[in-house]
């Protein structure tokens, strides 16, 4: 398998979670990808054969998300699966699940202008640096939205209090 490959498998792999659901996605865990199929561990056999019915389904979801078909087939193996590590931190994500992350068009739109922006910047090295904090900014303002975060009306800042102004615009 060729290195696209590689990242496409894995990327299936960050995926499953999003393509079965909250529900699935804890009684499941994705193990690994081998010629195009797709290992995924269950809870318990009954977990399975319910995914089983929902396999031609989810096989479509999660190529659509790869952009091309990289999973041909699902094998489920009903034997249990390891609980998930805490997160470190609920306010900052891994930086594997801010990769997963699939912006909605808008905010791909917001981020291409925002990169078409940085073609002045001579210094490739600068420029590369500061094409990459853009980005993971512009999917951790989008994984905080996903998580709750709320936007300040009057400067337009992500926060995760109860008020409906951030905490610097209250003290305005």
């Amino acid at each position: 398998m060729d290195s696209a490959g590689q990242i496409r498998a894995s990327l299936a792999l960050a995926y499953w979670p999003r393509v079965v659901g909250a529900q699935a996605a804890a009684a499941t865990q994705a193990e690994s990808v081998r010629d195009g199929i797709l290992f995924v561990r269950t809870k318990s056999s009954v977990w399975s054969h319910e995914l089983t019915l929902h396999k031609a389904r989810l096989l479509t979801n999660l190529n659509r998300l790869l952009g091309v078909k990289v999973i041909t087939d699902i094998i489920f193996r009903a034997q249990g699966i390891t609980p998930p590590d805490p997160p470190a931190d609920p306010d900052h994500p891994t930086e594997a699940e801010l990769v997963a992350l699939i912006l909605e068009p808008f905010e791909k739109a917001q981020l291409r202008t925002s990169l078409e922006a940085l073609i002045s910047i001579t210094d490739d090295h600068a420029r590369e640096s500061i094409a990459r904090r853009i980005s993971m900014d512009a999917r951790l303002r989008h994984w905080r939205l996903e998580h709750g975060w709320k936007v300040c009306p009057r400067c337009n800042s992500l926060h995760d209090t109860q008020h409906r102004l951030c905490p610097i615009c209250r003290l305005r």
